[in-house]
């Protein structure tokens, strides 16, 4: 049985991988470009715009604030799913890049 103080735990975690993912995400991205990708995200094109740094510094802001919000408003399953959405995007990048290389 989870516990309500596990159960927080738990979501503290899955917050942390979630911004790490978009960290990941962000770095494949920037790996992937030079080979020949392109960014399907229209946001984010333009964010990538700014260069290296301020996209990072960008992406993992933004990624706070939605595991920030998301641990603030109990969103338990809404975590999981990004976790899991963000995770795939991350496994689809590296996919990508190991065609163009």
């Amino acid at each position: 049985m989870i516990t309500a103080v596990s159960k927080g735990k738990l979501a503290i975690i899955l917050a942390l991988v979630f911004i790490v993912l978009n960290i990941v995400d962000i770095l494949l991205t920037w790996q992937a470009l030079p080979l020949g990708a392109s960014e399907m995200n229209f946001f984010m094109k333009d964010v990538l715009a700014l260069g290296f740094v301020p996209s990072i510094a960008f992406k993992l802001g933004i990624s706070s604030g939605i595991a920030a919000l998301m641990l603030y408003r109990g969103q338990f399953r809404l975590l999981i799913v990004g976790v899991c959405l963000i995770g795939f995007v991350c496994l689809w990048n590296s996919h990508i890049i190991s065609g163009l290389s």
